[in-house]
């Protein structure tokens, strides 16, 4: 029996290290286009926080506003109260301001004389985020 020897495939000096070389550049490649999609899928997600963090703000200062007991009833002026928000207790000012309108009624027969006059005094509340407050991210401020 006779032992047949592979000839090794030389390579011309002028290649050598080529591959090598090319497996370094993919993988410097490869760790750029990794850093970016990490550092985009990191922005995303504050972004997703703090929107959540505003829709839930929204939603807690309408329901604040809605109730008769809580900002709408006090009297005329400027109160803080403590909200919770996600959990966390937040400052908000709450303003009841009144304005007053002017009702005129008119004359179906004639619309350009009018039959009587009055004025209205209308009491709204206005409520916002303190503006010293960090846990929420966008101030928050609803009025009528």
């Amino acid at each position: 029996m006779q032992q047949e020897h592979c000839k090794i495939l030389s390579l011309p000096k002028s290649q050598q290290g080529v591959t090598l070389i090319e497996v370094l550049i993919s993988i410097v490649l490869m760790a750029i286009i990794g850093l970016g999609g990490a550092f985009i899928a990191g922005r995303t997600a504050v972004i997703h926080r703090d929107q959540n963090i505003h829709l839930h703000t929204i939603g807690q200062l309408r329901q604040q506003l809605e109730n008769s007991t809580q900002c709408g009833s006090k009297s005329t002026g400027t109160h803080s109260e403590k909200v919770k928000i996600v959990g966390k207790e937040v400052q908000v000012d709450c303003t009841v301001k009144t304005q007053a309108f002017t009702v005129d009624t008119f004359n179906n027969s004639n619309p350009k004389q009018g039959v009587a006059a009055s004025t209205v005094n209308v009491s709204y509340a206005e409520i916002k985020i303190s503006a010293d407050d960090s846990f929420v991210p966008i101030k928050v401020q609803i009025s009528p």
